[in-house]
């Protein structure tokens, strides 16, 4: 299973055998035809049933309020799209305007992703599945642009214009987690990004993510990654 975390959204159609996609705790079936949409900043898995053999195309993006689309049209509680074979041309147009080398290539692949999430929109809406809730978005996106704030319960609850005992409900029932819990587990896939990527220092890491002490930073990553900050990169880099 492949779940390793990356701040980039991917779709997943499948072309013959049987796939999977987990979120959380829950397990979904990607089939012939299937298309998964994937925030990888979330908790995640996907792979292949293990008595069949899976193909299928795959594909890495970002963009601007990508993540807002993702909500909204509900791929956070439910990931597969079914009955899109015929996605496979978009796909394919995708890889096409990748190869074109010019001053126009970056405008062109813009455009074929945005018609085939817009393929996915209408499909989504004919499916019927609901997004979270306006308040929900509304706190997680406030917490994701701005995970080096010290944000408080109070803070969070003023944004969603409900009460701290509402917002825990709704957000509990919604994502899983308290608001905090959330929030704490964005920082540390943004940790393990930004040790991946960069030359910072772990104390920067620690500031980027919100955290004023870098000791609080690597007790807290420990518990997340089951190794230091330090460590975790080393063995990324093959240092370890």
């Amino acid at each position: 299973m492949v779940c390793q975390n990356f701040h980039e959204h991917v779709l997943i159609l499948g072309l013959s055998g049987n796939g999977c996609v987990e979120l959380g705790r829950e397990r979904f079936e990607l089939l012939p035809g299937d298309l998964a949409w994937i925030d990888t900043a979330l908790s995640y898995a996907h792979g292949a049933d293990a008595k069949s053999d899976w193909t299928y195309l795959w594909m890495s993006f970002a963009g601007h309020r990508v993540d807002a689309l993702h909500a909204h049209l509900g791929f956070q509680q439910a990931p597969i799209v079914h009955g899109c074979a015929d996605q496979k041309p978009r796909f394919d147009a995708v890889k096409e305007a990748l190869s074109v080398n010019s001053a126009c290539s970056p405008g062109l692949v813009s455009a074929k992703i945005s018609d085939l999430l817009a393929d996915l929109a209408s499909l989504r809406s004919a499916q019927g599945h609901m997004g979270p809730s306006g308040v929900v978005m509304r706190v997680s996106h406030s917490l994701r642009s701005q995970l080096d704030r010290a944000w408080s319960v109070e803070d969070l609850a003023e944004i969603a214009g409900i009460s701290q005992s509402q917002l825990f409900r709704r957000f509990k029932e919604e994502t899983g987690n308290s608001p905090m819990a959330w929030l704490r587990r964005e920082r540390m896939v943004l940790a393990c990004y930004l040790l991946r990527t960069t030359e910072h220092p772990v104390s920067h890491v620690a500031l980027k993510c919100g955290y004023a002490d870098p000791f609080h930073f690597s007790r807290d990553f420990k518990r997340h990654q089951g190794c230091a900050p330090r460590h975790f990169r080393a063995e990324i880099r093959g240092e370890a």
